[in-house]
C-alpha cells in the first residue's frame, strides 16, 4: 500500500510540475510576469492539485476500475443480450459524469452545466455498450470506426452556424480522461476476456475509442435540436495578486449560486450514483464479498476526498493561470506564441501517467522493435504540434475544418494500411494525450490568447477545438508508428529469405561428369 502510495504521488507530480516550472520560467523572462501573492496562490495550488490527483487515481484503480472490471467479467456472461446494453449504457454514462475534465469545462462553457455533461455521458453511455456488443459479436473495428465517424461527419453538414464546431471535437476529447479510460479499458479486457475467442487480447482495445465518438455525434444533435442552449460566451478576466488566497479555495469548494453547488457537492452528485447502480447490479447478479465491497468503499471514498482537492485548486488556480498567462503571450510577436505553444505541448505529454501505460503496450505488441523512446517522441510531437496549430488558428482566425477534416482523412485511411491492433490502440491513445493538463490549463491559456488578440467575440469559434486537436494527433501518430513497423517486419522477412536462399545455394554439390 505504501509503494502505491508512493507512485501515486510520484506520476501526480511528473503530470503537474513541469507546467507548473515553466509558468515561472516565463514569468521570470517577463512574458506573464507573475506577482508576489501569485506565486503563493502557485505553490499551495500545485501541493492541491498533486495530493488530490494521486488520491483520486489510487482510488479509481480500487473503486472506478473495479467496478469495470467486476461488470465486463459479469456482463460478457449474462445470456440476455438487453441486459448487457443496458447495464453497460448506464454504468459508461454515469462514469462520465464523474470525469474530472468534463467536470472542468462545464465551467468554462456559456452552457448550462447538467444539460452539457448530460449529453456527454449519454453519449458514452450508449457508445460504450455498442462498443461491448462488438467485442461480444466480434465485429471489425475498422468497419465500425468507418461507419460511425461517416454518421458524424454527414451529420455536421447539417449545422449552418459553425461557430460551435470545434466545441464538438472537444467534447469527444474530454470524455477520455483519468475517470472514464480505466473503467472504459476494464470493461473491454474483462468482456473481451470472458468471451474467449482467439482475438481476446485484440479485441479488449478499441472500446475507448468508439465511446469517444458518442459525445461528438450527441452534442451535434444537441446543437441541431437546442441551439437555444448555447448562450453568448460570458468571459471574465483572471484577478491575480489577491490577498486573501484561501478565500479562492473556499469559493471554488463550496455552494456560491443555485448553478455552482462547489466541488464538495458536485463530486458526491456524481459518484453516489454509480455506487448505487452497482450495488444494484451486484445484489441481482455479482453477489461480491463484504470485504470486496468494503475495499471497493474505500476506493470511492479516495476517489472523492482526491477530485473534491483536485477540481478546488483546478477552479481556484489553474484555470484563472492559464487565462492570464494566454493574455500575457497575446502581447508577444505571433513567433513567440508559436514557439512557446509549441514547447509546452512537448512537454505536458511526456509527463501523463497515462502515456506510460501506452508506451509499455506498444514496445509490448511490437515484441520490442519499436521502443518506448519512440513512442513518446511521436506523441510529444503530436501533442506539440496540436497546441501550436491551436494558437496558429488564434492568430489568424479560421475554421478549425481546415485541421479536422485532413486529420481524420488520414486517421481512416491509415487503417486500411495498419494491423487492426495498432489502429485500436490509436483510437484508445487520443485519452492518454488529453489528460489533466489540457483541460485545466492549456484551453483556458488558448482562450485567453484568443481574447488577448482581440477575438473575444469568436471564443467558441476560434479558441475552442485545442482539446480535440490534442486528442486527434496520437491517433495519427500511433497509427504511423504501426505502418513503420509493419515496414521493418517485412523487411526482416526479406533479409531473413535471402539468407537462407543464401545458405541452400552454398549447400549445391557439382558433380563433375568423367571424361
Amino acid at each position: 500500500m505504501k509503494n502505491r502510495i508512493l507512485n501515486s504521488l510520484y506520476t501526480s507530480s511528473m503530470s503537474i510540475i513541469p507546467v507548473i516550472v515553466i509558468i515561472i520560467i516565463l514569468s521570470f523572462v517577463g512574458l506573464s510576469p507573475l506577482k508576489g501573492n501569485d506565486y503563493l496562490l502557485l505553490g499551495v495550488g500545485t501541493f492541491i492539485l498533486i495530493l488530490g490527483l494521486s488520491l483520486f487515481q489510487l482510488g479509481a484503480s480500487r473503486g472506478l476500475t473495479k467496478v469495470g472490471e467486476y461488470m465486463g467479467s459479469s456482463l460478457s456472461k449474462q445470456s440476455n443480450i438487453w441486459i448487457i446494453i443496458l447495464f453497460a449504457f448506464i454504468l459508461g454514462t454515469l462514469i462520465t459524469c464523474a470525469e474530472p475534465s468534463i467536470m472542468i469545462v462545464s465551467t468554462q462553457v456559456s452552457i448550462p452545466k447538467w444539460i452539457l455533461i448530460g449529453a456527454i455521458a449519454i453519449g458514452v453511455g450508449i457508445f460504450v455498450a455498442l462498443g461491448v456488443v462488438r467485442i461480444l459479436l466480434r465485429k471489425s473495428l475498422k468497419v465500425w470506426y468507418l461507419f460511425l465517424y461517416a454518421i458524424v461527419f454527414m451529420l455536421l453538414c447539417l449545422i449552418e452556424d459553425g461557430q460551435f464546431l470545434p466545441f464538438i471535437f472537444d467534447a469527444g476529447g474530454i470524455t477520455t480522461g483519468s475517470a472514464t479510460v480505466p473503467f472504459i479499458l476494464a470493461l473491454g479486457a474483462g468482456v473481451a476476456t470472458v468471451g474467449g475467442g482467439k482475438n481476446a487480447s485484440k479485441d479488449s482495445f478499441g472500446l475507448v475509442g468508439i465511446a469517444s465518438i458518442g459525445p461528438i455525434l450527441t452534442m451535434t444533435l444537441l446543437i441541431l435540436l437546442y441551439k437555444s442552449g448555447f448562450q453568448e460566451y460570458i468571459y471574465n478576466s483572471p484577478i491575480m495578486n489577491e490577498s486573501n488566497i484561501f478565500s479562492k479555495f473556499i469559493a471554488a469548494m463550496l455552494p456560491s449560486s443555485s448553478v455552482s453547488f462547489g466541488s464538495l457537492i458536485e463530486v458526491a452528485m456524481a459518484l453516489i450514483p454509480i455506487l448505487l447502480v452497482f450495488f444494484i447490479y451486484n445484489g441481482l447478479y455479482i453477489h461480491l464479498s463484504k470485504a470486496k465491497i468494503l475495499k471497493l468503499l474505500i476506493g470511492f471514498l479516495y476517489s472523492y476526498v482526491g477530485l473534491v482537492l483536485f477540481l478546488t485548486a483546478v477552479n481556484a488556480v489553474m484555470n484563472p493561470m492559464g487565462t492570464y498567462i494566454g493574455e500575457q503571450l497575446a502581447l508577444q510577436p505571433n513567433f513567440v506564441i508559436v514557439i512557446i505553444c509549441l514547447i509546452l505541448g512537448l512537454v505536458t505529454i511526456l509527463c501523463e501517467p497515462a502515456v506510460h501505460v501506452l508506451t509499455g503496450q506498444i514496445e509490448a505488441i511490437s515484441d520490442g522493435r519499436i521502443k518506448k523512446t519512440t513512442v513518446l517522441l511521436t506523441l510529444s510531437i503530436g501533442v506539440g504540434l496540436a497546441i501550436m496549430l491551436a494558437a496558429i488558428r488564434a492568430i489568424y482566425g479560421f475554421s478549425i475544418m481546415y485541421y479536422i477534416v485532413p486529420g481524420y482523412a488520414i486517421s481512416l485511411a491509415l487503417m486500411f494500411i495498419c494491423n487492426d491492433t495498432y489502429t485500436a490502440i490509436a483510437f484508445d491513445s487520443g485519452g492518454t494525450a488529453s489528460g489533466p493538463m489540457s483541460v485545466s490549463f492549456i484551453l483556458p491559456m488558448i482562450i485567453g490568447l484568443t481574447v488577448g488578440l482581440g477575438n473575444g467575440d469568436k471564443i467558441y469559434e476560434l479558441a475552442f477545438g485545442v482539446v480535440g486537436l490534442i486528442a486527434l494527433t496520437p491517433i495519427i501518430g500511433i497509427q504511423f508508428l504501426g505502418v513503420y513497423e509493419k515496414i521493418k517486419a517485412y523487411r526482416s522477412l526479406v533479409f531473413m529469405r535471402r539468407q537462407k536462399y543464401a545458405e541452400d545455394d552454398a549447400q549445391i554439390i557439382h558433380f563433375k561428369e568423367d571424361q
